[in-house]
């Protein structure tokens, strides 16, 4: 009897040790399920902060952001939600106690680093491909440059570059006389726009005796009214670049202008040699590039975004200019440069058109004070850039040009400059295109050009969403949490980003 006695209180201690450690794991599991509740509520949350993303970005440019001070509300707004959302989702026994956003990752940090990373994703989404690769194939990997035996052999030619190069008083007395002959009044000039082809043809009619006469004439009155397109709008108007993400750093490569009085030979080589080297740059920004001629207008190529502010804005991420005018006529001139030395070293090959060129360069000789040698490659220069000038018309007409020069394909006829420079050219042609010279010039500096998207990307969502900045674009937040669930509070610090 007495044994039996134990067993029962044996038993018994038994079962309360158990329904004890049972009560203990309930409660564990309690404190653990609120705990994770919890905190797949901040998560719950603070993904629905990021689902807010700015649409017109998204739909347009492919990046995801979010505006950290709701469109000018303040960040304590954006808090708000998140505390709000937090509350409405948390169970009856569990409250907030605490709610703070500690950091936003922003999409200019570090260097855009947040904007380079969605661009390489969306291109490789998309597969994005035409770009660096492209573009180093139709140049076969040369630059535009002048081999340094070219210019070894020109200074040979002229004494070291130390005979004088430059025209005496009287010479170019008379060729002042003689421009100022041909040059229009202003008033006249203005309504010659009523015909562009005729007005061309007029404008540079009379200058043929001296190739550098010619070129001139092409300056007086503007590259682009030579090179643009009947059709093409140019809009003059001046943007406030003011609160854009570029202001105050400094600008992409600017080239000085080349000089088209061709009168001086050391200024002729150093116009030969100021490009700089891209074919390293061009295969570190493929993505980049592949991604600005898919999402950004250019002056072949309005139809990507017809709301955009810039109506030429890849010409805009090359000069970062006010207007689409200027930006127009400076990435022209730069186009220019990298046509120059390359049409320059073919010439010199071209054994028929350096004997015209030697036989300019002997009459113009007697009549200045520049020796035969040094205005042979004065001339040569001129004709050079003359030819620049035709293939950037080409290009903006929409077709392509080859990257290296032969007989074949070179286009005007320096004994008749004026018909050979405005005739039509049937070809569409293989090779480059005017977009494929725009992402050369782009992936010289492309950590600017990142700057100056940013801008295109802000001066347009603004036109929908006008108190959105760029500063305050965001890709991420940290919030730190405190709920409160019976008698246990948890603390979470929790991350979330696109």
């Amino acid at each position: 009897m007495n044994n039996k006695g134990q067993i029962t209180v044996f038993i018994s201690l038994i079962m309360c040790a158990v329904v004890m450690l049972g009560l203990f794991a309930l409660k564990i599991c309690r404190f653990y399920n609120a705990k994770a509740k919890s905190a797949q509520v901040v998560n719950t949350a603070i993904s629905d902060v990021k689902s807010g993303f700015n649409s017109y970005i998204y739909e347009h440019y492919h990046i995801l952001l979010f505006d950290k001070t709701d469109y000018g509300k303040g960040e304590a707004a954006v808090e708000k939600f998140l505390g709000d959302n937090i509350k409405d989702n948390l169970d009856n026994d569990q409250s907030l106690i605490y709610i703070a956003i500690t950091d936003f990752d922003l999409l200019m940090d570090n260097d855009c680093e947040a904007l380079k990373q969605q661009i390489n994703d969306y291109t490789v989404y998309a597969a994005i491909s035409y770009g660096a690769n492209e573009i180093l194939s139709k140049t076969g990997g040369k630059e535009a440059v002048v081999e340094e035996t070219v210019f070894n052999n020109m200074d040979t030619e002229t004494n070291n570059g130390s005979l004088e190069d430059k025209p005496d008083e009287e010479s170019s007395n008379k060729r002042k006389e003689k421009s100022s002959e041909e040059k229009k009044d202003d008033s006249a000039i203005e309504d010659e726009n009523k015909n562009e082809k005729t007005n061309r043809k007029l404008s540079l009619s009379g200058s043929d005796d001296d190739p550098r006469d010619f070129a001139k004439t092409l300056g007086k009155k503007g590259i682009l009214f030579f090179v643009a397109p009947d059709d093409l709008e140019v809009s003059t108007d001046n943007i406030n670049l003011y609160e854009c993400p570029s202001k105050g750093r400094s600008g992409l490569w600017n080239p000085y202008n080349l000089n088209d009085k061709f009168d001086s030979y050391s200024r002729l080589k150093k116009d030969l040699k100021q490009n700089p080297s891209w074919n390293n740059a061009l295969a570190d920004a493929g993505c980049g590039l592949a991604y600005a001629k898919d999402v950004f207008n250019s002056a072949v190529n309005q139809e990507v975004n017809e709301d955009s502010v810039f109506k030429f804005e890849i010409e805009y991420l090359i000069c970062g200019r006010t207007s689409d005018e200027t930006n127009l006529k400076h990435t022209v001139n730069k186009i220019i440069a990298i046509r120059f030395p390359i049409n320059y070293s073919y010439l010199l090959t071209d054994t028929p058109k350096m004997s015209k060129v030697k036989s300019i360069a002997f009459s113009l000789s007697l009549v200045t004070a520049i020796p035969e040698p040094v205005l042979k490659y004065l001339i040569a220069g001129c004709w050079s850039y003359i030819e620049a000038v035709s293939d950037v018309r080409i290009l903006l007409n929409g077709k392509k040009q080859p990257f290296e020069k032969n007989r074949e394909n070179w286009k005007t006829d320096i004994d008749n400059l004026t018909e050979s420079f405005v005739k039509e050219d049937e070809n569409e042609g293989e090779g480059m295109g005017y977009e494929d010279y725009l992402l050369i010039l782009m992936a010289i500096n492309m950590d600017d050009a990142y700057i100056r998207m940013l801008d295109l990307i802000q001066l347009n969502t603004r036109q929908f969403y006008p108190e959105f900045r760029m500063e305050n674009a965001a890709v991420g937040l940290t919030v730190d949490a405190s709920i409160e669930c019976e008698d246990s509070i948890f603390n979470y610090s929790i991350s979330g980003g696109y």
